[in-house]
Protein backbone atom coordinates (compact mmCIF):
# COMPACT_ATOMS: atom_id res chain seq x y z
CA UNK A 1 0.00 0.00 0.00
CA UNK A 2 1.37 3.39 -0.92
CA UNK A 3 0.08 6.51 0.75
CA UNK A 4 0.81 9.82 -0.96
CA UNK A 5 2.75 7.99 -3.66
CA UNK A 6 4.91 10.41 -5.66
CA UNK A 7 3.79 13.23 -3.39
CA UNK A 8 5.60 15.91 -1.45
CA UNK A 9 4.00 14.33 1.65
CA UNK A 10 5.82 11.03 1.18
CA UNK A 11 8.26 10.55 4.06
CA UNK A 12 9.28 8.10 6.78
CA UNK A 13 6.11 8.62 8.83
CA UNK A 14 4.17 7.26 5.84
CA UNK A 15 5.52 3.80 6.65
CA UNK A 16 3.90 3.99 10.10
CA UNK A 17 0.52 4.78 8.55
CA UNK A 18 0.93 2.03 5.97
CA UNK A 19 1.63 -0.48 8.76
CA UNK A 20 -1.35 0.62 10.88
CA UNK A 21 -3.72 0.55 7.91
CA UNK A 22 -2.42 -2.83 6.77
CA UNK A 23 -2.94 -4.26 10.28
CA UNK A 24 -6.52 -2.98 10.20
CA UNK A 25 -7.20 -4.38 6.75
CA UNK A 26 -7.71 -0.97 5.17
CA UNK A 27 -6.87 -1.12 1.47
CA UNK A 28 -8.01 2.31 0.31
CA UNK A 29 -8.79 5.69 1.78
CA UNK A 30 -11.16 7.95 -0.08
CA UNK A 31 -11.25 11.68 0.38
CA UNK A 32 -14.18 13.71 -0.84
CA UNK A 33 -14.30 17.38 -1.63
CA UNK A 34 -16.35 19.71 0.52
CA UNK A 35 -19.86 20.14 -0.81
CA UNK A 36 -20.49 23.57 -2.30
CA UNK A 37 -24.06 24.59 -1.61
CA UNK A 38 -26.07 26.70 -3.99
CA UNK A 39 -26.61 30.21 -2.72
CA UNK A 40 -30.08 30.76 -1.34
CA UNK A 41 -31.79 34.06 -0.67
CA UNK A 42 -31.61 34.17 3.12
CA UNK A 43 -33.60 37.41 3.27
CA UNK A 44 -36.81 35.52 2.49
CA UNK A 45 -36.52 33.32 5.58
CA UNK A 46 -37.98 34.67 8.83
CA UNK A 47 -35.44 34.73 11.64
CA UNK A 48 -34.96 35.69 15.28
CA UNK A 49 -32.17 37.96 16.48
CA UNK A 50 -30.01 36.41 19.17
CA UNK A 51 -26.99 37.72 21.09
CA UNK A 52 -24.13 35.20 21.32
CA UNK A 53 -23.37 34.66 25.04
CA UNK A 54 -20.67 32.97 27.07
CA UNK A 55 -21.23 29.20 26.96
CA UNK A 56 -23.18 29.27 23.69
CA UNK A 57 -22.41 26.86 20.91
CA UNK A 58 -24.19 25.84 17.73
CA UNK A 59 -25.36 22.50 19.14
CA UNK A 60 -26.98 24.13 22.16
CA UNK A 61 -28.69 26.80 20.08
CA UNK A 62 -30.01 24.25 17.60
CA UNK A 63 -31.36 22.15 20.45
CA UNK A 64 -32.96 25.22 22.06
CA UNK A 65 -34.59 26.62 18.91
CA UNK A 66 -35.25 23.42 16.93
CA UNK A 67 -35.32 20.73 19.65
CA UNK A 68 -32.62 18.91 17.70
CA UNK A 69 -28.88 19.52 18.05
CA UNK A 70 -28.26 17.99 14.62
CA UNK A 71 -29.53 21.18 12.97
CA UNK A 72 -26.58 23.25 14.18
CA UNK A 73 -25.41 23.63 10.58
CA UNK A 74 -28.52 25.64 9.66
CA UNK A 75 -27.57 28.39 12.12
CA UNK A 76 -23.98 28.16 10.96
CA UNK A 77 -24.87 28.42 7.26
CA UNK A 78 -27.41 31.18 7.80
CA UNK A 79 -24.77 33.31 9.54
CA UNK A 80 -21.99 32.22 7.14
CA UNK A 81 -19.77 31.10 10.04
CA UNK A 82 -18.67 27.46 9.94
CA UNK A 83 -17.61 26.95 13.58
CA UNK A 84 -18.41 28.13 17.09
CA UNK A 85 -15.02 29.88 17.17
CA UNK A 86 -16.18 32.23 14.40
CA UNK A 87 -18.81 33.79 16.66
CA UNK A 88 -17.89 36.50 19.16
CA UNK A 89 -19.34 37.29 22.57
CA UNK A 90 -22.04 39.95 22.27
CA UNK A 91 -22.40 39.44 18.54
CA UNK A 92 -25.91 39.62 17.14
CA UNK A 93 -26.71 36.56 15.04
CA UNK A 94 -29.83 35.38 13.29
CA UNK A 95 -31.59 32.11 14.06
CA UNK A 96 -33.76 31.03 11.11
CA UNK A 97 -37.33 30.18 11.95
CA UNK A 98 -38.16 26.49 12.39
CA UNK A 99 -40.44 26.68 9.32
CA UNK A 100 -37.24 26.57 7.28
CA UNK A 101 -37.54 22.78 7.53
CA UNK A 102 -40.49 22.87 5.18
CA UNK A 103 -38.19 24.47 2.60
CA UNK A 104 -35.29 22.01 2.86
Amino acid sequence: MAIYKDSKFSNNSTKLYEKVLEERGVKNIYQFRTKIFDKIDLSTIPSTKYIWKKGDNLFKLANRFYSNKDYWWIISYFNQKPTDADFELGEEILIPSADIFGRL
